[in-house]
C-alpha cells in the first residue's frame, strides 16, 4: 500500500531521476498526449454543437431524450475540460502537487464511474422513463386540456 501511494504522488522528475542510468532533471516521458488530447477536444466539440444546434435537429419535441442528452453532454464537458487543468499540470508544472499520476488516475476513475452510471441508467431505469413518457403523451392527446379562465382584469375594465 505505501508503494501504491508513493508511485501516486511522485512528481514526473523525481520518478524519472530514481530509474537508472537516467539523466539528472529529465521528466518522466508521458506518452498519450495526442489521444488524451484528441479525447478532450472532441468532447468539447460535441458538447459545443449539441448546444448550439443538435439540440433541437435531432430532438425536437422529445423531452426525454433531451433531458437525458442534457445531462450526458454536460458531464462530458466538465469532464473533457477538467482534463486540460490536468494535462498542464503535468505538461507545465512538472514537480508540483498537480503533476503527479493520482490526478490522471483519479480522471480516469471519474470517466469509468460516468460509464457505469450511465450503463445501469440505460440498462435498468431508461425503459421505464421511455414507457412512462410515452404513456403521458399519450394521454396529452386523448384528455381535454382545460380552457384558459378569463382574466379578472378584463371584466374590471369593461364594467
Amino acid at each position: 500500500m505505501n508503494h501504491l501511494i508513493q508511485w501516486l504522488f511522485t512528481d514526473p522528475v523525481t520518478a524519472e531521476s530514481s530509474v537508472a542510468n537516467a539523466p539528472s532533471g529529465a521528466a518522466e516521458p508521458f506518452h498519450f498526449w495526442i489521444p488524451w488530447i484528441v479525447f478532450c477536444v472532441l468532447g468539447l466539440v460535441i458538447w459545443a454543437y449539441y448546444w448550439l444546434e443538435g439540440r433541437r435537429r435531432f430532438f425536437g419535441g422529445h423531452a426525454l431524450n433531451k433531458y437525458v442528452l442534457d445531462k450526458i453532454t454536460g458531464q462530458l464537458a466538465l469532464f473533457s475540460f477538467v482534463a486540460f487543468f490536468i494535462m498542464f499540470g503535468r505538461w507545465a508544472l512538472d514537480n508540483t502537487f498537480f503533476a503527479d499520476r493520482f490526478w490522471r488516475y483519479a480522471w480516469l476513475a471519474w470517466g469509468m464511474g460516468y460509464l457505469v452510471y450511465w450503463g445501469y441508467f440505460f440498462a435498468f431505469k431508461y425503459p421505464d422513463m421511455l414507457r412512462d413518457y410515452r404513456r403521458r403523451r399519450t394521454m396529452e392527446k386523448y384528455i381535454p386540456q382545460p380552457k384558459p379562465k378569463k382574466a379578472k382584469t378584463a371584466r374590471a375594465a369593461a364594467r
